[in-house]
């Protein structure tokens, strides 16, 4: 080629190349995030964070009083609630303040170790939910919805037994977490899913 001479136009790409840096530049047709992000729909959801708190409090609480139960069996519990009642200007013969340290002269060395190892467990339980649900991830929705579901059995038992306010306080929350969690995965079952990671 001489000098002066305009070189020759660039070749065009080949079409499987053009179609892929167009498919590259073409959002997802569905609308719908990748595998391994959350859900951008989920972001307003305001109602499960305060659950994701809800079950972390609860995992903490647990988790301390499981440490404490399995390190200090022997402890007289029923003489430290009692000590702890008259510090905070407590009655101990008062009807709740009695019955919890009534219920706590029945528990032996053996079965503080026993209630330390499944308040540990359980500990572990809430804060996997409260893992899943502050994450917005769906495996934390199941699991909250089938562990909330099984630990009805038992409420409902003790409510039979014997109705208080805090009992059914607690009864009516957690009917009303299953119903929400519910009606969150039957709506991504329909559409608007999200991942599960």
């Amino acid at each position: 080629m001489e000098r002066g001479e305009p070189s020759p136009p660039s070749a065009a790409p080949s079409g499987s190349a053009a179609s892929a840096q167009a498919d590259s530049l073409t959002p997802d047709r569905a609308g719908s995030p990748s595998r391994g992000r959350e859900d951008p729909s989920s972001r307003h959801d305001r109602l499960l964070p305060w659950i994701a708190a809800e079950r972390g409090v609860r995992a903490l609480f647990l988790v301390i009083l499981g440490i404490v139960l399995v390190t200090h069996p022997q402890t007289n519990w029923a003489g430290e609630i009692t000590h702890v009642a008259h510090q905070w200007g407590l009655d101990p013969s008062r009807n709740v303040v009695r019955k919890i340290i009534d219920a706590v002269r029945k528990v032996h060395a053996g079965q503080n170790v026993v209630f330390g190892v499944i308040a540990l467990g359980y500990g572990a339980l809430e804060a996997a939910e409260s893992y899943g649900l502050a994450r917005r991830r769906q495996w934390g929705e199941w699991l909250t919805l089938v562990a909330t579901s099984i630990l009805l059995i038992p409420e409902a038992w003790e409510l039979v037994r014997k109705v208080t306010v805090l009992k059914l306080g607690a009864l009516v929350v957690n009917l009303l977490v299953i119903a929400y969690l519910y009606w969150r995965l039957r709506r991504h079952a329909s559409g608007q899913s999200q991942p599960v990671v």
